[in-house]
């Protein structure tokens, strides 16, 4: 196994997985013959020598629950000391490729909240990164309706805003943790991740042909609208502290066309962010020509990444036009400032940053957010 030391004494290096399934993750009982026997844990294990800490996470994972695992980034380090030995723990984000959990070593398994954490005892190295998942992904409000999944992250204080975002609840939580960051608690608004959606059918606003193969745009969007609008959105507001007096329809890619074309069927949203938003779609611009902006609409933010337009796909390269063209004919009808911000990079690159600075231009509309504009 690898090691270092701390102290005089030797450090095992220890990795486990913090696996996310919607706004709950995966914890799991420790069997009660081992040393911190009956103690729920986060899956995972020794790094052993010549191992990367994340082809480690892999094997464990298969060895222990019988699961692929795609590891994503480190959540935390800490450096804990039992009295039998000193533990270097690095806990990754992760999700699961392939197979169902099964009990080959632990003696039980849950899928928990951050605020169902303290149900469950779990080894003291965990105690510093509970104390982190709370922060950053707990004082939750759940609620299921129209079809659909909502988790609602509450801020510190009672919020007067709703940020819907059609989001993993990973992404989600990074948005928090960057919004934190950036505004004072007062200012923080309620963080809505709504997932169980099919994109391709739910966010399409009518059909066309798909960009990969096997791919088909089913043109949902109105029944779903209706259903997030009528069903989810009331269900779940009846459940928060606070009725929100405005509402922000976030999107990134498809959920960001979706978010742009919902601010022209509904009076649902007072704010739109667009980001990296797929508004190449066919025969969009055409729709926005021929149809006006709910007029309870007062900010919309469009960006991109400068480098989407270099995309093969000779439709999705029509973007960065597209998105000019939009945010020209909505500044032409509407009077609002709606910026067009270029961020550095392709389609996939940092999505939950780019979210941040959209919601941020929304909450504070101010355009000191750091973007070049197009």
């Amino acid at each position: 196994m690898n090691e270092n030391t701390h102290d005089g004494r030797a450090v095992t290096q220890v990795v486990a997985a913090l696996i996310w399934d919607g706004p709950r993750f995966l914890a799991c009982q420790r069997p009660e013959g081992k040393k911190r026997g009956l103690l729920w844990e986060f899956v995972g294990g020794k790094v052993e020598p010549g191992e990367t800490k994340e082809k480690a996470l892999e094997r464990e994972c298969r060895e222990e629950l019988d699961i692929g695992l795609s590891v994503g980034a480190p959540f935390m380090t800490v450096l804990h000391e039992y009295p039998d030995m000193t533990v270097e723990l690095t806990l990754f984000s992760a999700r699961i490729r392939e197979g169902e959990p099964k009990l080959l070593e632990h003696a039980a398994m849950a899928w928990i909240t951050a605020d169902e954490t303290e149900n469950y005892p779990f080894c003291p190295a965990d105690v510093e990164i509970l104390a982190k998942l709370k922060r950053d992904a707990g004082n939750l409000i759940l609620c299921e309706a129209g079809g659909v999944r909502a988790a609602a992250m509450l801020p510190e204080h009672p919020a007067d805003t709703a940020v819907y975002l059609h989001e993993d609840f990973e992404t989600a939580v990074s948005l928090r943790r960057i919004l934190t960051e950036s505004l004072p608690p007062e200012r923080m608004p309620v963080l809505v991740s709504v997932e169980g959606v099919d994109w391709d059918r739910d966010l399409s606003p009518w059909p066309a042909e798909g960009v990969f193969r096997g791919q088909s745009f089913t043109g949902g969007a109105e029944d779903y609208l209706t259903r997030f609008t009528g069903e989810l959105i009331p269900a779940l507001e009846k459940k928060l502290p606070r009725i929100p007096e405005n509402r922000i329809l976030a999107g990134y890619s498809l959920a960001g066309l979706f978010s742009l074309w919902a601010a022209y069927r509904t009076d649902r949203f007072d704010r739109i962010a667009s980001v990296s938003g797929s508004l190449w779609y066919d025969g969009f611009l055409d729709f926005m020509r021929e149809n006006a902006l709910s007029p309870a609409v007062k900010g919309i933010y469009l960006s991109l990444g400068d480098r989407e337009k270099n995309a093969k796909n000779p439709r999705m390269a029509k973007v960065e036009e597209a998105t000019g063209e939009a945010a020209r004919l909505l500044r032409e009808r509407t009077g609002l400032p709606v910026p067009f911000a270029l961020n550095t990079g392709g389609h996939f690159r940092d999505v939950p940053e780019r979210i941040a600075r959209a919601v941020l231009f929304l909450l504070t509309n101010s355009d000191e957010t750091g973007e070049k504009e197009a």
